[in-house]
């Protein structure tokens, strides 16, 4: 009679087929099996279970489109055209893969350990080094065909399939998201007759649920489905990513202690070793934090199976060094694991961690580009500000101010990594020159009277809609079209400062509009002469002459207008295509995807198709120009708590997870932000100097990534951020994918396709070798960062052959 605990033990590890779910412990296992009179276990044959009916949600290619199926059947759809139909291992393996998909296991008495089982845990079960892993399915791998490069994303739920695909969708890579409920579902058909149907397997925590006392978690895929996906990874060499998972036998480690940390407890996180997925540009030894972040630190328990990519630091949970994810290799199925949990909606560690697993799973070969950019716009230039504190002073900028900027941009780009370009664009407002320049009565007389003038209304509402046609207009009746001359506007200073032509092309440029009129609820005839009087002043004083100048843009007066149809005509009317937007106002952002802008449209806003391209908002506020004064500001404001350098670390965390989450969206700051000139000095990173709030938050961004990766760090003004915006919406429309050609085990070149194989902006390719050709495509290859080929789809597929076949 065979021991109750090793039949458990069978049951929990789905080596066997019970009455039991797998991963649950049970005292009375019952499993299918035929035992051999001459040893009480020789040989136990079980057929796994197929999926239980249940919903499927697949969403394809960036989560544009949603199918949802219901199965009424229990028999997989999977299809192995190319599998072999026998495997094995020294443990558990397959004998057979018949025609619905259901895999026949064997199990042999050497796969079982006559040490006691521990107690399980919530996630998985703790067991001694000697019990050998999981199931480990055998398939022959093609020699030939082709593979896609879509990216299999399984999850439980919609939250969680966006963690794990946020990644892809900032790259551009295309993925399918596959939600399995606690009731199971199918899996989506694997290959086909072109071949496989997807280049990399994610899943997210084994998709575990707690199905109650009596099971505990376990997870919503039956191990039969498992063994499919294994099985297929076997035959098209195909990797799989595994996160939240627990140290165990399907890991090749064990758990050290019972999990980390407790509120108030840090355990730092670092890579040891990154040799597998070296276009990451992941720099070792460099600890991040984990707080927030359940894990399970752990050691190798099978190093002839598994290495550590990444380590726990000793603290006060755990005296030594421990594992935090490593890569195994099951008899050639490669899988890389996390034992820790993610979230990219919050977390700078998992936006950070994602590129080493979306860089080994793709081979560094996608449809897609990695770009971080850093763009910092400056409001206000030529206004004066009210300052926060001290209250009752205002603060203008001063040629000195401009200068001392002007000399930290060369310091500030020789910090940053290779290929690096960093510039500050800035927004002007005209009237605030012919404001300064008229001060004197010399000024008064040459500048024809002064600036624009008028009384401001009370605010709206954030989300107010003016009814088109309505309104009061605040400009007075003249003049109707910009007429001060060059011998007002040079009067100011500031002007002649940026009058230099290599101060001028040192900076981005943009209009801010002529008076910062808040357009809410302004006419169509104000917001038209904010716009042309701008455009009018911009080109006589030559700043629409510089290298970096944004000429259909605008940031709109404390974002403001975006649902006043009147306004947005008057933009439109004067050639503006697109703004900037709001971060903290989600009625601004595109809700499909927080990779595309959002198109305004008459319903919300009065108005169809003005561009609005996110802006991230920071502590250091419009109205300050000291580290004092904006902390005060953050306190009173925002429940802030600590000094500048508190401010800044909160700052740190929340600005890397929007760079490592490759979002393109600038950073906003005001001219009195800039104050250096006259300023105590100030110590960041450890270097003192008369930093402005502005170059202190920048300088604690640049170090923090700087010593994390080896990206470059790119600047673009805002009209190319805008198109790259647009491109961006536009070619995920086309539906692109790229397809991996095999030959001889390897991946020897790609082909890209689209609908109809046309689309009107190129796609993205990168390129882990370069291509023996790149057909005459645009390329880029900036610093560390892997080879870009922006291919132009015409009419038909575009192939590339590698110069270096990938092994599979």
């Amino acid at each position: 009679m065979v021991n109750p605990w090793l039949l458990s033990w069978g049951c929990y590890f789905g080596f066997i087929t019970c009455r039991t779910p797998p991963g649950v412990w049970t005292s009375k296992p019952t499993a299918i099996s035929t035992t051999s009179t001459s040893s009480a276990f020789a040989s136990s044959t079980a057929v796994l279970g197929t999926a239980a009916p249940g919903p499927t949600s697949v969403v394809h290619s960036f989560g544009t489109t949603t199918t949802t199926t219901t199965t009424a059947t229990t028999s997989s759809s999977l299809s192995f055209d190319s599998l072999s139909s026998t495997a094995s291992v020294p443990s558990a393996f397959v004998t057979s893969l018949d025609s619905d998909s259901t895999l026949v296991v064997s199990v042999s008495p050497s796969s079982v350990s006559t040490s006691t089982p521990s107690t399980p845990s919530t996630m998985s079960l703790s067991l001694s080094t000697s019990v050998v892993p999981s199931v480990v399915p055998s398939a022959a791998p093609i020699s030939a065909g082709s593979i896609a490069a879509d990216i299999l994303v399984i999850a439980r739920d919609t939250a969680s399939a966006k963690v794990a695909s946020s990644g892809l969708n900032a790259i551009g890579i295309p993925f399918t998201t596959l939600v399995v409920p606690q009731s199971g579902t199918s899996l989506p058909a694997l290959n086909g007759t072109s071949g496989g149907n997807f280049g990399g397997i994610v899943v997210a925590g084994e998709v575990s649920y707690n199905y109650g006392n009596a099971s505990g978690y376990q997870s919503a895929l039956t191990t039969d489905q498992w063994n499919q996906l294994y099985a297929y990874q076997l035959a098209y060499g195909v990797r799989m990513v595994q996160y939240d998972v627990y140290p165990g036998p399907n890991f090749g480690a064990s758990a050290v202690g019972s999990g980390c940390c407790a509120t108030g407890v840090e355990q730092l996180l670092s890579f040891s070793d990154v040799s597998d997925f070296p276009t990451a540009g992941l720099r070792t030894g460099a600890g991040i934090s984990t707080t927030g972040l359940w894990h399970y630190p752990a050691s190798i328990s099978n190093s002839s199976t598994t290495k550590e990519i990444a380590r726990f630091a000793a603290n006060s949970v755990t005296a030594s060094d421990t594992t935090a994810a490593v890569i195994n290799n099951f008899a050639g199925r490669e899988q890389m694991a996390f034992f820790l949990s993610f979230d990219t909606s919050w977390s700078a560690t998992s936006t950070l961690l994602q590129h080493a697993w979306i860089s080994w799973l793709t081979r560094g070969l996608y449809a897609g580009y990695r770009r971080v950019n850093l763009n910092t716009q400056i409001d206000d230039m030529f206004l004066e500000t009210d300052i926060y504190k001290p209250n009752g002073t205002t603060f203008r900028i001063t040629p000195n101010d401009l200068q001392g900027i002007a000399d930290w941009l060369v310091e500030i780009n020789g910090k940053m990594n290779a290929g690096s370009n960093y510039f500050v664009e800035v927004g002007h407002n005209g009237n605030g020159n012919i404001e300064n320049s008229s001060s004197t009565d010399e000024g008064y007389s040459a500048c024809n009277g002064g600036g624009i003038e008028y009384n401001s209304p009370a605010d709206t509402a954030l989300e107010f809609k003016k009814p088109l046609g309505t309104g009061t207009n605040l400009w007075p009746d003249s003049p109707t079209t910009y007429n001060w001359t060059a011998a007002c506007t040079q009067l100011d200073p500031l002007l002649l400062w940026w009058t230099n032509a290599s101060n001028l092309d040192r900076f981005g440029h943009i209009s801010h509009t002529f008076t910062h009129e808040e357009q809410d609820n302004a006419t169509y005839s104000d917001v038209n002469k904010e716009i042309s009087f701008n455009q009018a002043w911009l080109k006589q004083v030559g700043i629409s002459a510089a290298k970096y100048f944004t000429s259909n843009g605008i940031i709109p007066p404390a974002i403001t207008g975006l649902h006043n149809g009147d306004a947005l005509q008057a933009w439109w009317d004067n050639g503006i295509r697109n703004c900037v937007g709001d971060n903290t106002r989600p009625v601004l952002l595109n809700q499909q995807n927080d990779m595309w802008p959002y198109f305004t449209n008459v319903a919300s806003d009065g108005f169809d198709g003005m561009q609005v391209n996110p802006r991230f908002a920071t502590r250091i506020y419009y109205n300050c120009d000291t580290p004092d004064c904006t902390v005060q500001e953050w306190i009173d404001t925002s429940a802030g708590s600590g000094d500048f350098d508190t401010l800044l670390a909160t700052e740190k965390g929340e600005v890397m997870r929007h760079l490592f989450g490759l979002h393109h969206d600038p950073y906003m700051f005001h001219q009195a932000n800039l104050r250096n000139a006259d300023t105590t000095p100030i110590t960041i990173n450890g270097v003192s100097g008369q930093y402005s709030i502005m170059q202190a938050w920048v300088e604690t961004q640049v170090q923090e990534f700087v010593r994390l990766v080896d990206w470059p760090l790119i600047t673009i003004n805002h009209q190319t951020m805008s198109d790259s915006f647009l491109a961006r919406y536009t070619r995920d429309a086309c539906n692109y994918s790229l397809r991996h050609t095999i030959s001889n085990n390897q991946i020897t070149g790609v082909t890209l396709s689209a609908n109809s194989n046309t689309c009107s902006t190129p796609v993205p390719v990168t390129f882990p070798v370069a291509p023996t050709s790149t057909q005459g495509f645009t390329t880029e290859q900036i610093g560390s960062d892997p080879l870009t080929v922006w291919v132009q789809l015409s009419g038909s597929p575009v192939s590339f052959t590698l110069s270096t076949p990938i092994a599979l």
